[in-house]
């Protein structure tokens, strides 16, 4: 059936069935809407809310949280005995890679099904994606993602929806098998069930509520699935030199290799994940409930992987404007004050979202920036290199650099980061010397299980990345010079173009600049590398005199590149006015050139409509000039041929014999051939279509409308001044004519000399 209709009937046949019919409609359901057998699926990653709106609709009410689907898996809950088989081959490869070694994460371990006294993994597979998700954000799979979110991490302390009774499952004994190694890395990445057992027992010492288990589970276990899910399939990077060689060849091939970058899709889904755990922290109350438990270990729980995720992504991104990305994903997670619900900020003359990014409150955020030092310190320091290589003339860019040194440049940032470092002792990570400050134990526990015990921690502060900063400031004004020459130099440019290109623009909105960057993006480049530049002085308390006054110059061959770009398309405006020899220039890369004319070589009268011409008129002169020029061919050659001055009148007004060229084309007995072909001499009112002479026809009928001539006679006395160019052209002719043959015989006699 019919997306529309399936959804429908299926909706349907769940509301009306029996949970004895229904235990076999779900795995079939999951397998069609996932394509698990064919991979093909219902086109989650490909339907969108603008190609196709009433199938996005229907599927997003189909997959809601409180939907059709949903329902049918409440429906099925209540049974302890019903069991569903999910292919381990589909799990992500972190935990796949751990269950090979023997070692189950808690959070699966109620959920193995041992085949065979074995855990082998299939061959992973692989669905094929029909769009580009760098470009396709707009998904159904991208709304869900959101929705999901939503619901099942409410910030607004209501309950998860619908609201459902005890849920009982029995949990096997199993005892975890040690495998030193791997138990490290995973528990390294803070990933264990997120609720102890003893938050949820009754009669426990440190229980924060005495509601039996029973009572608490049905509150929180959909959130905590959610989460412990999302974390793994999204959150997760591995990379070749991680995977175990020990591991079977089968499993090798299965795993994603990470030396490429993740798709902008996911990435957008991870920061909005990190944007919906804060709220959903900074939600808590303190009413000593399950969920408010929760809420109070959530981000505790998951920071650990965040910040692996981050590193790592930053450290194989490529040198890009794409980067923004993860930038943002990576400005979200170290700033959790942005996300308070329902708070608003009433400061005359500040806007909300200015006020949302700045701390107010020093104390509450220390905590958390404690626990989280590397992701401020770390990756800070990860990016000054990065910075340093990357193009920040660009404008794209340069925003991102400001947004960065923004961020830590407000009020307390700086000062909290300086005090909780000087809590790290001055020998390195040495257990043997006790402190007895708050955050030491903490730093130390944090550094060695994100970084190892090898790592050699090197303070935000410090000497050698003041240094960093120092070299980075020295790039920034480079950057600075080179795009405010080139502003000027383009504005030069912009100023010198012709009159009819000048009117052009304005009635059309363009501003041709290079790179399809247009001359008003360029002027921020300046103010966003000058407001870093302040910023970064700031936050290092640099001095003037720190900073090694050596002569610094724009990028000359920089500045030209872009110049001969921005040529490029100034060239193919100017050559498009010029139809005696039409083509366009290209950009190349040969030698120094970097643009070069390619002629066109077909009929002039079927090349494509330029931007300065009129579609409609080019169309309709050309079938009425095809009209005539079929019909009185033999009399327009005969005319154009003909000697005196009638002729030399006709030679005026008609296009010269042409020559074509006819390319190879491709048939089904193989290429046909090239050859040239001679077109006669032909009527063309193609420049009738130029939308500079309709300009300046329609000012000259407004100039004649308001000295009440009228506009009859102005289109004849256009005529009559046209009529006299052409007669003097034709009487010159002859001249013209014997001047070049003149030309030609002393050409012809320089080189026999």
């Amino acid at each position: 059936m019919p997306l529309v209709q399936r959804c429908k009937e299926i909706a349907t046949l769940i509301d009306e069935s029996s949970t004895t019919e229904l235990q076999h409609v779900f795995p079939i359901l999951i397998d069609s809407l996932f394509g698990t057998t064919d991979n093909i699926g219902w086109g989650l990653h490909s339907i969108t809310y603008r190609r196709n709106p009433q199938e996005y609709e229907t599927l997003c009410n189909f997959l809601n949280p409180q939907g059709p689907v949903f329902s049918l898996c409440y429906k099925l809950l209540p049974d302890c005995y019903l069991k569903y088989n999910f292919p381990v081959s589909y799990l992500p490869a972190k935990v796949r890679s751990m269950l090979e070694e023997g070692v189950i994460p808690p959070f699966y371990l109620d959920k193995i099904r041992d085949e065979q006294g074995t855990r082998c993994v299939s061959a992973l597979n692989m669905i094929q994606q029909q769009e580009n998700v760098w470009v396709n954000w707009e998904t159904v799979y991208v709304q869900l993602a959101h929705c999901y979110l939503y619901h099942f991490l409410p910030r607004d302390n209501s309950p998860v929806l619908p609201i459902i009774g005890p849920y009982i499952r029995k949990t096997p004994q199993r005892k975890l098998v040690q495998s030193p190694d791997s138990k490290r890395d995973y528990y390294r990445l803070q990933t264990p069930r997120l609720l102890r057992t003893s938050i949820l027992s009754p009669g426990s010492p440190n229980s924060a509520s005495t509601v039996p288990q029973q009572q608490c589970l049905p509150q929180v276990w959909r959130s905590e699935t959610v989460v412990q899910v999302f974390l793994d399939f999204w959150v997760e990077y591995i990379e070749d030199d991680h995977i175990n060689p020990r591991l079977n060849t089968s499993y090798s091939a299965s795993v994603p290799c990470r030396h490429s970058i993740h798709s902008g899709e996911h990435i957008r889904l991870v920061r909005a994940f990190i944007k919906t755990l804060h709220e959903f922290a900074n939600s808590a109350t303190g009413d000593k409930s399950a969920m408010d438990e929760l809420k109070r270990i959530i981000l505790p729980s998951v920071q650990g992987k965040i910040y692996t995720f981050l590193r790592k992504a930053i450290h194989h991104w490529p040198l890009d404007s794409s980067f923004r990305l993860i930038l943002e994903a990576w400005l979200s997670f170290i700033q959790p004050w942005r996300y308070f619900p329902g708070i608003t900020y009433t400061k005359e003359g500040k806007s909300e979202e200015e006020e949302r990014g700045k701390i107010h409150d020093a104390y509450r955020w220390m905590p958390f920036i404690a626990h989280n030092l590397l992701a401020y310190t770390a990756i800070f320091q990860q990016l000054l290199p990065r910075f340093m290589r990357t193009d920040l003339v660009a404008p794209k860019n340069a925003l991102m650099l400001f947004r960065v040194t923004k961020v830590f440049s407000q009020q307390h940032l700086a000062k909290i980061i300086c005090e909780i470092e000087s809590h790290i002792d001055d020998v390195g990570l040495s257990r043997s010397r006790m402190s007895t400050n708050q955050w030491t134990s903490t730093l130390r526990q944090q550094i060695l299980e994100l970084e190892g015990p090898t790592h050699q921690y090197v303070p935000m502060f410090s000497v050698a990345t003041v240094s960093q900063v120092i070299r980075l400031l020295s790039t920034i004004k480079q950057a600075h010079l080179t795009a405010t020459s080139l502003i000027d130099a383009l504005e030069k440019k912009r100023k010198n173009r012709r009159y009819l290109i000048a009117i052009w623009e304005f009635f059309n909105g363009e501003d041709y600049s290079s790179d399809d960057i247009s001359i008003e993006e360029r002027r921020r480049v300046p103010i966003y590398l000058s407001n870093a530049q302040q910023q970064l002085i700031e936050i290092f308390e640099i001095k003037v005199e720190d900073i090694p006054q050596v002569a610094i110059e724009a990028d000359q061959e920089y500045h030209d590149s872009i110049l001969s770009t921005s040529f490029c398309h100034q060239s193919q405006m100017d050559s498009s006015l010029d139809t005696s020899k039409p083509g366009v220039f290209v950009p190349i890369q040969k030698d120094r050139q970097t643009c070069q004319y390619v002629e066109y070589m077909g009929d002039p009268e079927l090349q494509p409509v330029r931007s300065n011409e009129c579609a409609f008129l080019v169309r309709n002169l050309y079938t009425l000039c095809t009209y005539i020029n079929s019909e009185y061919r033999h009399k327009i050659s005969r005319m154009y041929h003909r000697r005196g001055f009638l002729g030399s009148l006709c030679r005026q007004i008609l296009q010269p014999p042409t020559k074509v060229v006819k390319l190879p084309k491709r048939t089904q007995n193989g290429f046909s051939g090239g050859y040239e072909l001679r077109i006669p001499p032909r009527l063309s009112l193609r420049p009738l279509a130029n939308y500079s002479l309709l300009v300046t026809i329609s000012l000259g009928i407004f100039i004649a409308w308001l000295t009440n001539y009228g506009v009859f006679t102005f289109f004849g006395f256009a005529f009559w001044i046209w009529f006299i160019y052409i007669v003097i052209c034709a009487t010159l002719e002859p001249w013209r004519r014997s001047n070049r043959n003149t030309f030609r015989a002393s050409t012809t006699a320089f080189s026999m000399n």
